[in-house]
């Protein structure tokens, strides 16, 4: 992981502002506080992870991210085209294409109140090309979205090189991310997160190729090595009350509306000493923000 973060550290991002959102003291209990407001800004950071391998269900949703203004109805309406559209299969899933994002075309309005820019590259593999399927292999080259306030104040920035892996049938998709993300804070480092997990996704009906998922539920499996400044968390993450995805939550970025994600790992406690502990991001209800908290080991 070490040759990945040093990678990620190359890129040239603008430190930007970040607002964040407060602990849910319910969720709290021991030795409820990490330094540098680590519990919130890992919770925000899962929280759009989660929302990007979400919409990374369908190619679709990958080139217009789900809660978008402008919602297409297949890629060829989406922000950005491909200069390969060939698709052999007839699946949705270009045998080997190269998107290249900017913004303005990929600049979407009302995301989260502000606005959401997505600039860099998506190579989009279909590993059968000659037989219809939902899987692809994706690899992610400085792919960076900006969120920014109605105000035109810049919030943060989060970009991702790696993979991600689709396959399935009908009765599920199986997501497999290996990526290098880096994201800012204000008033804090960069924070630089080595992301290695396995998202199963069930549907609550069968799922259609062409077609956008319904709901269903996200189970998560897999680890996340953090780095900002003096800060290095190696997480294991899982969802012991798996992620919920209400399709029926329209006009939001949201659509998560239960569920509870752990990231377990060892910590320092107020003393200086390492203690072991969970990090929780937990959902609770369609358009609202999840509430972040730690539990420390007894």
């Amino acid at each position: 992981m070490d040759g990945r973060r040093a990678r990620a550290r190359l890129l040239a991002i603008t430190l930007t502002t970040l607002t964040t959102i407060a602990c849910d003291d319910d969720l709290t209990t021991g030795n409820s506080a990490l330094p540098n407001g680590a519990v919130d800004d890992i919770g925000i950071t899962m929280r759009d992870e989660v929302e990007a391998s979400l919409s990374a269900l369908t190619l679709t949703s990958s080139l217009d991210p789900l809660g978008v203004a402008r919602a297409p109805t297949s890629p060829a309406l989406a922000c950005v085209n491909s200069s390969t559209p060939e698709d052999s299969d007839g699946d949705g899933v270009p045998d080997d294409a190269v998107y290249l994002f900017t913004a303005p075309p990929c600049r979407f309005t009302g995301w989260r109140g502000g606005t959401l820019d997505i600039v860099g590259q998506l190579r989009i593999q279909d590993p059968a090309p000659i037989q219809a399927g939902f899987g692809y292999e994706g690899t992610l080259t400085g792919l960076r979205t900006r969120f920014t306030t109605a105000d035109n104040e810049v919030i943060y920035d989060v970009t991702r090189n790696g993979t991600r892996v689709l396959s399935g049938s009908v009765s599920n998709l199986i997501l497999t991310s290996d990526l290098q993300v880096i994201r800012t804070f204000g008033g804090q480092p960069d924070g630089a997160v080595d992301k290695e997990w396995t998202l199963t996704y069930s549907p609550e009906r069968n799922i259609q190729i062409n077609t956008p998922i319904p709901g269903g539920t996200l189970d998560i499996a897999g680890s996340v090595d953090w780095t900002r400044g003096t800060e290095h968390y190696v997480l294991t993450v899982t969802t012991p009350t798996p992620l919920h995805y209400n399709d029926g939550c329209v006009e939001t970025v949201q659509r998560i509306d239960r569920g509870e994600m752990h990231l377990a790992g060892t910590f320092p406690d107020s003393e200086g000493n390492q203690t072991q502990g969970v990090i929780l991001v937990r959902w609770n209800g369609c358009s609202s923000e999840p509430t972040y908290g730690f539990d420390a080991a007894e």
